[in-house]
């Protein structure tokens, strides 16, 4: 073997030795890492140490509040289940159909059934029977009322006449239809036989009625209304049958619209009527206050709960109240919510978790506020009120704490 041969020899054993060392090592690193102790691992997973808790401080009112969900509609509702004509097998819709949310005016005919109109007259009761010359009442003078509402010559003084006979008239041709009349009798002139007149002659007996025709209001054509305007809740199609027992035909409402709210008495809480509240609906945001509250059920269902000794969470009892808008609503149908408020803390007054509040002795409280280098400082506060984990609060220095600043909670 050549020197050459062996000097290359070792250098070759030497590199290979020096690559195992090094494998050896990192190897052993590598098994270090995966077999920590237990201790090692847990404080590994240590977060870091927590930074204070910061909330926001706001500007508004601390109020305690109360939220319903509720339906826009009238504040009474009137069901009309209309009178069939006697002379007619079915009462049906030809003609002037009822749209809902559509208004009714009084002396205005509301709907046509079987070719006939149906008027609308505001009165405070149902109208019971056939209206005509001769006749007196209450039921006479409201009619003559809607008459004289639109400018018809007539005195609303309980006598149909032959001056409201004359309006009637013209009240059913100015709608469009002829006006009814039924069979009458009139005294004759109270005649005297000439001298000459001889017994069996043909002359006509002193005194004797004339047979004659008279205008005059059917029942089945006139409807009460219960305001001078209405409006229509649930209305009428032409072809629709009428006056199927059990159900009302149409239902009219008041022109007031109001929220209307059912809920299980467990969710009224401490609202009662006259309460102040906010009604939410299309956008808009409208003033009012609680209306009556009554109970939803019914006389009957309260008596067979009692008896029963036992009622079903499903059958909680449950409350339905009004809440009456200042100012007339936008929409006459729909969802609205409704925000009571029950207690007002502060208004207008700068708001902070209580939690951030410092209570260092009688009347002396402080914040501790965050400044924009980082650095905290107390600001001395005084206490307007607290409601529900929330505190008004005053800071004793103007301008010392302001809307949009950050306080260090706990």
């Amino acid at each position: 073997m050549t020197a050459a041969g062996k000097s290359g020899r070792p250098r070759w054993v030497i590199a290979i030795a020096a690559i195992s060392v090094v494998g050896v090592i990192g190897a052993g690193f590598w098994f270090a890492t995966q077999f920590q102790s237990a201790a090692q691992r847990e404080a590994d997973a240590k977060a870091p140490p927590p930074g204070p808790v910061l909330a926001e401080v706001t500007r508004g009112s601390l109020a305690a509040e109360v939220e319903f969900t509720g339906e826009v509609g009238p504040s009474t509702q009137t069901p009309v289940t209309v009178i069939a004509p006697s002379d007619a097998s079915l009462a049906v819709v030809t003609g002037r159909p009822l749209e809902v949310g559509a208004t009714a005016s009084t002396g205005h005919v509301l709907t046509e059934i079987n070719g006939r109109p149906l008027f609308g007259v505001q009165s405070p009761f149902a109208f019971y029977r056939d209206m005509g010359v001769g006749d007196r009442g209450p039921d006479i003078a409201a009619l003559q009322t809607a008459l004289a509402a639109r400018s018809y010559p007539v005195a609303a003084d309980g006598r149909f006449g032959s001056e409201t006979a004359a309006a009637v008239a013209r009240w059913y041709r100015d709608s469009g239809y002829e006006a009814p009349t039924r069979s009458a009798t009139v005294p004759a002139p109270d005649d005297t036989k000439p001298d000459d007149a001889e017994e069996g002659d043909g002359a006509k007996e002193s005194g004797a009625a004339q047979p004659t025709t008279e205008g005059f209001v059917p029942l089945t054509e006139i409807q009460a209304l219960p305001a001078n305007t209405v409006q229509v809740v649930q209305g009428l199609k032409v072809g629709q049958r009428l006056a199927v027992e059990g159900q009302p035909d149409f239902i009219l409402g008041s022109a007031d619209l109001v929220v209307t709210i059912t809920v299980p008495v467990s969710d009224l809480g401490e609202v009662v009527a006259g309460d102040v509240a906010t009604i939410s609906v299309d956008g808009a945001e409208i003033e009012g206050a609680v209306g009556d509250i009554r109970s939803s059920n019914t006389a009957a269902e309260s008596a067979e709960a009692e008896s029963s000794g036992e009622q079903e969470a499903s059958a909680a009892p449950e409350v339905t109240f009004t809440v009456l808008p200042k100012t007339p609503l936008a929409v006459s149908t729909g969802r609205a919510r409704v925000t009571v408020v029950k207690q007002i803390v502060a208004e207008d007054a700068l708001i902070v978790p209580v939690l951030a509040v410092s209570d260092r002795g009688p009347e002396k409280n402080v914040l501790t506020k965050k400044q924009p280098d980082g650095t905290f400082i107390e600001v001395p506060v005084t206490v307007l009120g607290t409601l529900q984990g929330e505190v008004a609060v005053e800071p004793v220095d103007d301008g010392a704490l302001e809307s949009g600043e950050h306080v260090r909670v706990g």
